[in-house]
């Protein structure tokens, strides 16, 4: 009777425990690596889409925006009615049209059409023209209804004016309508029309595919291409009609045409119908994952010769010992009773397993230490953000309650509001160690605006700051806490003006020289040494009674950590009385 050795069955068992998995593994791969990297290709591009469409979303907002601050101007709709021959109501006019040209670089040129006086205005970088009519331009009849319309992509024109300026050349626009009410009035005053060039639609739209490898179209709801990454296309309609049925009555969505996955995306924005389309060829699409079963399959091959290999020289391992221990019983069976039986591995791989397990045991106890140390951790880090407020949610609120100071014609509040919304901005820019120095100015000025509308005229701010230091790159936040301590220790309630000054300038030596001066309350003569006396030798563990070194020691270690221990800040009475603070740091980059 043949018996099967204990090795033949150990192999052919670890054979099949490892071989058949991975072979299984190998097929479901093979069969379902396609389908899943698809799924992933176009679950990213709906997110890219998806993100394009919020940015298209904000730019057409951003120019809607802009072409409602004539409502914000109190003397817009007035002069209006009044007589075109008006010097200052035909300057005040072109002053708000040529400050809604400013506020977009993308704004090509704005026409208007008093329907109250018959004047026609066209307002470019150059100079500002106008004629009466008894009608506006021909190409605004069909957008003369409604708050906003959007013409599609077209070649820009001068709207009727026989003189055309060098700087207004041809090129592709598409042109913003608003219609001029007096609200609650629907009767139109007035019609405005924006042309706006494509640089911005371009940039965001480059942004969403790549070149050579996909397509992708910006149309309106009548297939008007707005953009396409082929130029030829633009300004004609689309002619794939199947996908124009397809998105016609959907916001969003995707679907597999038979060469190219097509991916669509509608704008949220009422009065610009527009859809984002990328396309995405079978051959790109399933290219990647081509290459990934190609080396999912190498890969593959190479493990299961590995796993043979493996299989083969851990059972001849394993059974080394048993086949010895069977060869001494086989002795003994003959009848050598004094065979010396010498099998050590069997017990140097039982010690070593008990070894193992202690080993184990040690370090699963020490991990479960760990763990429970960090979820504590994590659960008291949980604790405390939750009891933070949420800045950005001030930052919003504090935005919402100037939009509707603005909506009911309080623009002080507004420009109070929107200088303290930007204030929290730069604060809640934390990723920033660094800025230049003009971002410190502008936050100083927003702050120094707050306190102009809490002092009054009792506070007069006085700058001189030579425009080679704008620059300069500064720590952030060392200008602020400064100036703080003014009205915290030296404004003096009791004089009729406060006076504050602040200078910069750079040396030859290429050192910032940054002067802070006050007209206030003098800090008391030995108060003043000891504060001095502080700043030299930088401790900051005294104390001073007046409250002026906590800050100023946090300014002076910030400048030392990012200037290598070479700035220099100072602090002197002024007469007749008041204080001056002087910061000298390296001007790096600064010509």
């Amino acid at each position: 009777m043949k018996v099967r050795s204990i090795r033949t069955r150990l192999i052919q068992f670890m054979l099949a425990i490892t071989t058949i998995p991975l072979l299984l593994s190998l097929m479901i791969t093979w069969m379902h690596t396609r389908e899943s990297v698809k799924e992933q290709t176009v679950n990213e591009n709906v997110r890219l889409i998806y993100q394009g469409k919020t940015n298209l979303t904000n730019y057409l907002n951003n120019i809607n925006r802009a072409s409602l601050s004539i409502y914000s101007d109190n003397h817009f709709l007035l002069n209006l009615a009044l007589s075109p021959d008006n010097y200052r109501v035909v300057a005040e006019l072109y002053t708000t049209l040529q400050s809604i040209l400013n506020t977009n670089s993308d704004i090509h040129q704005i026409y208007m059409h008093n329907n109250l006086s018959g004047q026609s205005t066209q307002i470019t970088s150059g100079v500002p023209r106008r004629e009466f009519r008894t009608e506006p331009f021909r190409r605004l009849e069909q957008f003369d209804h409604g708050d906003t319309a959007i013409e599609p992509v077209h070649m820009s024109h001068s709207y009727g004016f026989s003189y055309r300026p060098a700087d207004l050349a041809s090129l592709p626009v598409f042109t913003f309508y608003r219609s001029i009410t007096n609200i609650p009035s629907s009767k139109q005053l007035a019609l405005m029309a924006i042309d706006v060039k494509l640089d911005s639609v371009t940039e965001i739209c480059e942004q969403l595919y790549a070149a050579g490898e996909e397509q992708f179209y910006l149309i309106d709801d009548t297939g008007l291409v707005i953009y396409s990454g082929n130029p030829d296309e633009i300004g004609t309609t689309l002619k794939d009609q199947a996908l124009m049925d397809e998105i016609s009555d959907k916001e969003s969505g995707h679907f597999d045409g038979s060469n190219a996955m097509s991916i669509y995306e509608k704008l949220d924005v009422t009065f610009a119908p527009w859809t984002l389309v990328k396309q995405i060829p079978h051959q790109s699409l399933y290219k990647n994952s081509t290459e990934l079963t190609s080396i999912n399959l190498i890969i593959a091959l190479l493990a299961l010769l590995t796993v043979i290999f493996g299989t083969l020289w851990i059972s001849i391992r394993i059974t080394q010992p048993i086949k010895q221990l069977a060869s001494y019983m086989n002795q003994v069976q003959t009848g050598r009773l004094d065979v010396e039986i010498d099998v050590k591995r069997p017990d140097e791989i039982g010690a070593l397993a008990r070894r193992f397990r202690q080993m184990m045991d040690t370090i699963n106890n020490l991990i479960l230490k760990e763990y429970r140390l960090e979820l504590a951790n994590k659960t008291n880090q949980l604790k405390a953000l939750q009891a933070q407020i949420d800045p950005h949610f001030l930052y919003n609120s504090l935005q919402s309650i100037g939009t509707l100071a603005l909506q009911n014609n309080v623009p002080r509040i507004y420009s109070l509001l929107s200088s303290l919304a930007n204030i929290m901005r730069y604060n809640m820019r934390n990723s920033e160690a660094m800025v230049t120095l003009r971002d410190e100015l502008n936050h100083l000025e927003l702050y120094l605006e707050l306190q102009k509308e809490r002092f009054g005229d009792q506070l007069e701010v006085v700058w001189d700051i030579d425009p080679d230091t704008l620059n300069a790159p500064v720590p952030k936040m060392i200008l602020q806490p400064i100036v703080e301590n003014y009205f915290k220790h030296g404004m003096d309630n009791r004089s009729d003006t406060g006076r504050l000054s602040v200078s910069a300038k750079v040396t030859k030596e290429h050192r910032l020289f940054i002067r802070i001066e006050n007209t206030g309350t003098s800090i008391d003569t030995d108060e003043l040494l000891k504060l001095q006396k502080l700043l030299q030798h930088a401790a900051g563990h005294e104390e001073i009674d007046n409250g002026y070194s906590i800050g100023l020691n946090n300014v002076l270690m910030r400048l030392n950590l990012y200037s290598d221990n070479s700035a220099l800040l100072s602090i002197e009475n002024v007469e007749p009385h008041g204080v001056a603070v002087t910061l000298e740091i390296n001007a790096w980059g600064v010509k």
